[in-house]
């Protein structure tokens, strides 16, 4: 059906093996992953517009619906024009990852060439008709696998879009990575074989350390001390929904995850994003100096004031994107 392309239509490929860069082999491998839009093709038969997207820490492939403000029907990455495949990473359900593999704590730890190469293993052999991506835009945490895909295939690409991210986890990054992962194995519970109620309190005090790297300082700082109470128990009730495995390793990869010596590989165009008054992505730390260090780089800011949710604000810098897009 015609408008078929109007709706993200999701499904899980299964890879026979899947190689880290540890040598690692996982076998009968899911990958969850989504598409929505027309792919374009060439006289030979090549999708043209295929557009990679990438999420954030407690995203998967369903996040590319956050960015409605630019991604959609008659917006500026518009369905008619351009193919979209949204990939759930590797280390995250419902792709391989410590909870779905049933690996918990003895899933292996990864590195930041294996998401890659996670991703672009689905491209090969799910769309071998894409021989080159339009884009990859990369949201926080996807932020490093498109910049990370830029470094280690930097041919594979025309642009990529690094939104509200980094180039290597330092300063608060790091500390909370840490820190979260102390609050883990604290838990005598971590490393038994049967899930342990305790466990998801160990959760909660995770999602509760999240939040206070959610939004803006100036969001929490107009608050009374009653609503920030209330916001951080409804925010720990989202933490009942992940797996303590899954973010544990994710934690692992946090804690090594640096590109800073590699970025002069990058060929792409790249547009970097900075979020003004964000309390984990601070630009002063991360877009800025990465635009200083990536030559021909372009950089952009969105200002959220005191509110929120980023998302809700993208709107402000639509012009910028596409001034962006239109001089590739």
């Amino acid at each position: 059906m015609e408008n078929e392309k109007y709706f993200l239509r999701n499904d899980i490929h299964i890879f026979d093996e899947f190689e880290l860069s540890s040598g690692y082999v996982f076998s009968d491998v899911p990958v969850e992953y989504g598409i929505i839009g027309t792919p374009k093709y060439d006289d030979e038969g090549n999708i043209v517009n295929a557009i990679i997207f990438c999420h954030s820490f407690e995203g998967n492939y369903s996040s590319i619906s956050d960015f409605h403000q630019l991604i959609g029907r008659d917006k500026l990455f518009n369905y008619d024009d351009y193919f979209f495949i949204s990939i759930t990473s590797l280390g995250f359900p419902e792709s391989c990852s410590p909870s779905t593999s049933g690996l918990k704590y003895n899933f292996p730890n990864y590195v930041i060439e294996d998401l890659v190469n996670f991703r672009k293993q689905l491209i090969t052999e799910k769309f071998p008709e894409i021989k080159k991506i339009k884009g990859i835009i990369g949201h926080s945490f996807g932020g490093y696998e498109a910049l990370g895909w830029s470094i280690f295939y930097p041919d594979d690409m025309e642009f990529v879009i690094h939104f509200g991210s980094a180039y290597k986890s330092s300063g608060y990054k790091h500390i909370f990575a840490r820190l979260s992962n102390n609050i883990i194995e604290s838990s005598p519970e971590y490393y038994s074989d049967i899930y342990d109620e305790s466990l998801s309190k160990v959760l909660i005090s995770i999602s509760q350390l999240h939040y206070l790297i959610s939004f803006s300082r100036k969001f929490f700082n107009r608050m009374s001390a009653d609503e920030i109470d209330f916001a951080m128990e409804n925010f720990s009730d989202v933490g009942l929904f992940y797996d303590i495995y899954d973010i544990k390793l994710r934690n692992d990869f946090l804690l090594t995850f640096n590109l800073e010596n590699y970025l002069d590989r990058i060929k792409c165009k790249l547009l970097i994003i900075g979020i003004d008054n964000n309390n984990y992505y601070i630009p002063e730390y991360d877009s800025i100096p990465l635009y200083k260090l990536v030559e021909g780089s372009q950089l952009i800011f969105l200002d959220t004031s005191d509110e929120p949710n980023q998302l809700e604000y993208i709107y402000k810098i639509e012009d910028d994107i596409k001034e962006f897009l239109d001089s590739l």
